[in-house]
């Protein structure tokens, strides 16, 4: 600790409770981190609800990723009492999301009972994000005793035709994690639950080979594109045009005679030692990334909205807002779709942020054949992916991504860490 540090927290000490406020604005404007923890501390040892609401106006209201940080820091030191009960309170009830999301990543470590079932309460807040934060968060206590929970909140996105939300994949996700059994309904589970829990309340998993089905057995169709599934009925494709997109791929080693290529027949052709031009048209990688894009609007369900948005060194929307999965919607977007032509710079960073602010997104995927390239005002790989974290740290909206083994390299590792940072899932394309 600097010398500096221990001056400002003795004299801190030594603040009369009135003016800790201006303190922790002080604070929050030099934007010095431990600063910020260090006064947030202060107004823990307070533990009054008045402390408590300045907290949460001066700091986790800030807008900046670090000082929302060094202020959960600083709520470490809150001990049980009016402060604490008044912030289980707004977990589930303040005005902005930012706030009950933040209070769920603290609650959520704490002993309390009362923190937990703040929680569990979260699984049905109006704001799927909020609801994905609290998912989050309890699988990482992977405690058996938010099984049965988890199953009711499964039962609760059922009862509003929410079967293929983001919401519903991820909580079964989580009851798969704990469990080891792959089921889809809600009732399935709760049988599942009801069979098995003496095993699930020790934190064993049990047997898939062994789980008698005692549901319906009917898993709702989910739509893919390139065979990845499609984790929301709220869904952007975000699809690379830039001019490598007009390259030919060769058949992999193993294709066949009639191997499928993105839902689409192929030809048995072999590339031997041929160029690129001499490769069929049918391997062009923007051409079959248009025959699978409309391969699977035509196959969406009606509950689906989705938007397209295409980027080269610019960006284009398809529309600027999400649309329903309508036959006329379909016929639009499908023309939308043939208007793809190859050219300009990969401006992935551009095409991500339009992706964001289409309202109501859930989830979004990303096809690129490149890393991010602009001649001018260049990209920096890892900023982009700093960036992309801040501002889904409130939405918690996976990015899918779909790459092509051609250009596997780089590219690859890109585009799979993109997946990963966002709880999405990289596919690659042969």
């Amino acid at each position: 600790m600097t010398r500096s540090l221990i001056v400002f927290m003795m004299l801190l000490s030594c603040t009369p409770l009135a003016a800790r406020d201006d303190v922790l604005d002080a604070a929050v404007a030099s934007g010095d981190a431990t600063r910020v923890t260090a006064a947030v501390a202060a107004l823990a040892e307070d533990g009054s609800s008045s402390a408590m609401e300045q907290v949460i106006q001066s700091a986790l209201l800030s807008g900046h990723p670090v000082i929302e940080q060094a202020a959960l820091t600083g709520l470490k030191k809150l001990q049980p009492g009016t402060g604490l009960d008044w912030l289980c309170v707004q977990g589930n009830r303040h005005p902005r999301k930012e706030v009950r999301d933040l209070l769920l990543g603290l609650l959520s470590k704490r002993p309390e009972t009362e923190c937990f079932r703040v929680v569990l309460q979260a699984l049905y807040d109006a704001e799927d994000s909020v609801a994905l934060k609290a998912i989050e968060v309890l699988d990482k206590k992977a405690h058996s005793g938010s099984i049965p929970h988890m199953i009711r909140a499964l039962k609760h996105q059922e009862d509003q035709d929410r079967d293929l939300s983001l919401v519903a994949e991820r909580i079964r996700e989580m009851l798969q994690h704990q469990t080891g059994a792959d089921l889809f309904a809600a009732s399935e589970w709760q049988a599942l639950w009801k069979g098995n829990q003496q095993v699930l309340e020790k934190g064993k998993k049990v047997d898939p080979s062994k789980v008698t089905m005692k549901g319906t057995g009917v898993r709702v169709e989910v739509p893919a594109f390139f065979g990845q599934e499609l984790l929301s009925e709220k869904i952007v494709f975000v699809l690379d045009t830039s001019i490598s997109m007009q390259e030919r791929d060769p058949l992999p080693e193993n294709s066949g005679k009639g191997q499928s290529d993105g839902g689409t027949e192929v030809p048995d052709r072999r590339t031997g030692g041929k160029s690129g031009d001499e490769l069929p048209s049918s391997r062009m990688r923007l051409r079959r990334v248009q025959r699978e894009l409309k391969r699977m609007i035509r196959e969406l369900p009606r509950s689906f909205h989705f938007c397209l948005l295409t980027f080269d060194e610019d960006v284009k929307r398809m529309s600027d807002q999400l649309v329903p999965a309508t036959p006329e919607r379909k016929r639009r977007a499908i023309k939308f779709v043939d208007a793809f032509e190859p050219k300009g710079f990969t401006s992935t960073d551009r095409a991500l942020e339009a992706a964001f602010q289409i309202p109501g997104v859930r989830a979004i995927v990303l096809l690129s054949d490149g890393m991010p390239y602009r001649a001018k005002d260049p990209i920096d790989p890892e900023q982009l992916l700093a960036h992309i974290v801040e501002i889904n740290r409130f939405e918690h909206i996976p990015i899918n991504t779909v790459g092509f083994s051609a250009t596997s390299g780089n590219a690859g590792g890109f585009m799979e860490e993109i997946s990963r940072r966002t709880g999405g899932k990289y596919t690659e394309v042969p």
